[in-house]
C-alpha cells in the first residue's frame, strides 16, 4: 500500500509518516518499481502501534522502539517494557488532575470573592493568599 492510504487506515497525515521516517522514528518502507514508498502488513502493524502510543502520550523514540518490538514478533519484551512505562504515564495525568483541580478550587475562590456583594474588590493579598509587601494599595 502507499503512504496516503497507510495514512488513511491509521488515521494520520502522509506528511506525518514522511516525518517519522525521515527522524529515524520509523524505519522507511521499501519501494516499488515506480519508486513510490511500498508498504506491507509489518509496516502498517508497526505505523499503528506507534500511533497509538503516541496518542497515550509515549515519547516518539519510545514509541518507535516499542512498535518495532510489536512488529517484529517480540510482543513479550514490548509487554515487558510498556507496562511500567503505562504505570508511569498514569501517575503523571494523576499528578496532573491534582494540579488542575487545586487550580480549579483557587479560580473558584478568587471568583466567588470577586461576586459576593458588599465583599471588597481583590486585594493583591486576595489573589496571592497572604499579605504582600510592597503593594502599593490595599485594594487593586
Amino acid at each position: 500500500m502507499r503512504v496516503s492510504e497507510l495514512a488513511r487506515r491509521i488515521g494520520v497525515r502522509p506528511s506525518a509518516i514522511r516525518f517519522y521516517e525521515a527522524e529515524g522514528i520509523l524505519p522507511a518502507p521499501g519501494r516499488g518499481p515506480n519508486g513510490y514508498r511500498e508498504y506491507s502488513d509489518t509496516d502498517y502493524c508497526r505505523a499503528r502501534v506507534f500511533v497509538t502510543l503516541r496518542s497515550l502520550g509515549i515519547e516518539p523514540r519510545e514509541s518507535g522502539r516499542l512498535a518495532q518490538l510489536c512488529a517484529s514478533g517480540e510482543c513479550d519484551e514490548m509487554e515487558e517494557q510498556l507496562l511500567p512505562r503505562l504505570r508511569q504515564r498514569r501517575d503523571e495525568i494523576a499528578a496532573a488532575r491534582a494540579e488542575l483541580d487545586h487550580l480549579d478550587a483557587e479560580l473558584a475562590r478568587l471568583e466567588l470573592q470577586a461576586r459576593v456583594p458588599g465583599l471588597h474588590q481583590l486585594s493583591c493579598a486576595d489573589v496571592v493568599g497572604e499579605e504582600v509587601d510592597g503593594c502599593a494599595q490595599s485594594r487593586c
